[in-house]
């Protein structure tokens, strides 16, 4: 059998799952991230990691709850095709022809080179054939509010609220807009594990499906300090679910 061309009519069979919408509930208080903050602050400020300020010298100004957006995608990438591949079978000196599935195959003389010696020729067949092979990629990724790509593992779980879209719209001014489209993400993840390799054959099956595509709002809280001395501000975010600093 031979394999076909690809061609440009060729396509890809996509499954993309409804995008959701999850706001987490906050589970930090603002006098609880206060206290976190008061004993943290002096660290914020350190010095190779270890000079720190004296307490009396950082103040916290103020703090501040924000809801912010990222957007999460899971997908998966399987294509069943058949790969181009070269069978050589050495034979005999005296062997003048192979027949093989009814074709008849005459042996050509190869000489090669093992480690830059050229070795005494010989006879060998060459078949044509096809390998049918299953290629599988999977990928978990989260983009921040800009477009850049973060860690998925850094953004907290937590429960969610009943009814997001009106949550949101009631907490508008505490809510940070999303600047990149939402279904940008599927395009970053199918320009990643949607890759064709160069001797590709024919396809029996392609599909790329999405399994997950979510926008998360989470709660973070943003204390803003200062070195009384120096004048230095730090804006330091604090998750809202966990408490603990984050780096998103």
């Amino acid at each position: 059998m031979v394999a076909s061309a690809l061609t440009e009519e060729e396509k890809i069979e996509e499954m993309i799952v409804e995008r959701k919408l999850v706001v987490h509930k906050t589970a930090m208080d603002l006098e609880s991230t206060k206290n976190i903050v008061e004993k943290d602050k002096t660290g914020f400020f350190a010095k190779l990691g270890f000079l720190r300020p004296k307490r009396e010298e950082i103040e916290c100004e103020s703090i501040l709850l924000f809801y912010e957006p990222f957007v999460v995608g899971k997908a998966d990438y399987s294509l069943d095709y058949y790969k181009k591949k070269t069978y050589s079978i050495r034979v005999g000196e005296e062997v003048r022809e192979v027949i093989i599935f009814d074709q008849t195959l005459e042996p050509e003389v190869t000489k090669e080179r093992v480690k830059g010696i050229l070795k005494r020729p010989h006879k060998e067949i060459v078949l044509d054939a096809q390998e049918r092979v299953i290629h599988e990629a999977s990928a978990n990724v989260a983009l921040n509010r800009t477009g850049r790509e973060i860690d998925p593992a850094k953004l907290p779980s937590a429960q969610a609220q009943p009814q997001p879209e009106k949550f949101l719209k009631e907490s508008s001014d505490k809510v940070r807009k999303l600047s990149v489209p939402p279904d940008s993400i599927i395009d970053v993840i199918r320009g990643r594990i949607v890759k064709r390799p160069p001797n590709i054959g024919r396809i029996a099956q392609e599909t790329f499906e999405v399994t997950e595509h979510t926008v998360v709002y989470t709660p973070i809280y943003e204390a803003r300090c200062r070195h009384l001395k120096t004048g230095e501000i730090k804006i330091i975010p604090m998750s809202g679910v966990t408490g603990k600093m984050l780096s998103l």
